[in-house]
C-alpha cells in the first residue's frame, strides 16, 4: 500500500467514524446517512476519477491534495454538528 492510499484510508476512516457518531446522535438517521454519503460520494468520485485518469505531469498530487482537503472540510463540518449536538444543544434546554 502506498503512502497516498494510506493517507486516503486514514482520512476516510476518520470521516466514517465521525459520521457513525453523528448518526447515533441524530433523530433522523436515514436522512443524515444518505445526505452525507451523497455528498462524500459526489466529490470523491470526481477527484478519484481525476486522480486515476488525469494525473499526467504531476497533477496527481493536485487531485490527491484536493481530495484530502475536501474530506477534511467535510470532517470539520460533521464534527462541528456533532459537537453542537453534544454540548450546546443540551445546555439550551
Amino acid at each position: 500500500m502506498s503512502e497516498d492510499q494510506l493517507f486516503l484510508l486514514v482520512a476516510y476512516l476518520f470521516l466514517g467514524l465521525s459520521l457513525f457518531f453523528l448518526t447515533l446522535r441524530s433523530e433522523n438517521k436515514t436522512k443524515v446517512v444518505l445526505m452525507n454519503l451523497l455528498i462524500a460520494g459526489s466529490y470523491s468520485s470526481v477527484f478519484l476519477y481525476n486522480l486515476s485518469f488525469n494525473s499526467d505531469g504531476g497533477s496527481g498530487l493536485l487531485w490527491l491534495v484536493a481530495l484530502l482537503l475536501s474530506i477534511g472540510v467535510h470532517w470539520l463540518v460533521v464534527m462541528g454538528i456533532l459537537l453542537w449536538k453534544l454540548f450546546l444543544r443540551s445546555s439550551w434546554k
